[in-house]
């Protein structure tokens, strides 16, 4: 009697500083939380768990960065002028809105990848957006 094995691809490790986020995360979108927040302030029927729904509008209230969807959107379009910067990489910095670029590749590894004097015109111009927000 002859058995076959059957070849299983490999499950691919995750590592978050190389963007290795594990296989749900390979081709979704990222929000921001301030895009969460108008989301979820402009919805159009109750939610199906009302409990779980009010501990993410309390969270995104709490960790919203942005104001105002239209801050919210510059930032992106910000951030998107980088080519480098992946999804992921755009809303960690518009959720986290580190102040350097040395701050920034700490909490984000993956930015290592992109020259601190880049990185850092874009943290500041993120900053100035949230400082003079309408």
């Amino acid at each position: 009697m002859t058995t076959r094995l059957r070849h299983r691809p490999q499950a691919e490790e995750e590592d978050a500083s190389a963007l290795k986020l594990g296989p749900e995360f390979n081709n979704a979108g990222c929000l921001l939380i301030s895009e969460v927040k108008y989301l979820i302030e402009n919805r159009d029927r109750d939610p199906p768990d009302k409990a779980v729904f009010t501990q993410t509008a309390d969270y995104v209230r709490t960790f919203s960065k942005f104001g105002t969807t239209d801050t919210a959107s510059a930032v992106r379009e910000t951030l998107r002028r980088e080519p480098l910067l992946t999804q992921f990489e755009t809303a960690q910095i518009a959720n986290l809105c580190p102040a350097t670029a040395e701050e920034a590749k700490s909490i984000i590894p993956s930015l290592v990848k992109i020259e601190d004097d880049k990185l850092q015109a874009l943290l500041d111009e993120v900053q100035t957006m949230r400082k003079f927000q309408s």
